[in-house]
């Protein structure tokens, strides 16, 4: 007859045995699946990372970037800067108001946008085109408070528009070539212009040219304080 120390001795040796197995069938598992290509017909996700070789995101997939409800992919360097994104939003308000945008950027190195293709909808006021913009390498103490400030006060804003005058505010306050200049726009504008707009190094156009809503075409020589020195028409 066994005697109790045996019975246990052999229980314990099951044990180890099916602990080994199933170990070892978790171990096999995980290694054919970290080694296989998984192919899924619909993935339900508020956020999605991609990242490197080397475990670093590169990629974010998100439907409520920078917290304004944008839709859209955010891009990184390897130093994990942000460096660019593609994003999408629109919607209506109450009273029926569209407040709609597309948006492609890409980033100066550490900084912010150079360049931006982006449609902006804002009630019965459509605009959409390409802005080609100068930044410095390096900002001031005074610039970086500046923007600092700026970005608090962009996460309170409502709408599109209210984001663009918070920018145009808080940006006059310095001289462009200090934070950010635009040198040339490309598109149509609010008034439903084709246009073309060379701008000097203080952001300042200086060169437009125009095809208006009727299709009238025009090209404007323009002084520093953006007044029309010469405009030529067929």
């Amino acid at each position: 007859m066994k005697t109790k120390l045996e019975k246990e001795v052999r229980l314990l040796k099951v044990y180890a045995i099916v602990t080994t197995l199933l170990i070892g069938m978790f171990v096999l598992t995980a290694f054919t699946l970290q080694n296989r290509k998984q192919n899924f017909e619909e993935i339900t996700a508020k956020r999605i990372v991609i990242v490197d070789s080397n475990g670093k995101s590169r990629v974010l997939m998100g439907a409520d970037l920078k917290g304004a409800n944008l839709g859209g992919l955010l891009f990184f360097n390897e130093e994990g800067t942000e460096a660019g994104g593609l994003l999408y939003n629109g919607q209506r308000d109450g009273h029926g108001n569209i407040d709609a945008g597309a948006l492609l950027t890409m980033d100066l190195f550490k900084s912010d946008e150079v360049i931006r293709l982006g449609y902006d909808h804002t009630g019965n006021q459509k605009r959409q085109g390409l802005v080609i913009s100068d930044r410095p390498d390096a900002l001031s103490p005074q610039a970086e408070e500046l923007l600092k400030a700026l970005g608090k006060a962009l996460q309170s804003a409502k709408s599109e528009a209210e984001r663009q005058a918070l920018r145009r505010d808080y940006l006059s306050r310095m001289p462009a070539r200090e934070i950010v200049a635009r040198r040339l726009f490309a598109g149509r504008d609010v008034e439903g212009s084709s246009l073309v707009t060379l701008s000097d190094p203080d952001g300042k156009p200086r060169l437009r040219f125009q095809v208006d809503k009727l299709g009238r075409a025009s090209i404007t020589f323009l002084d520093q304080s953006g007044r029309a020195v010469r405009t030529i028409k067929p």
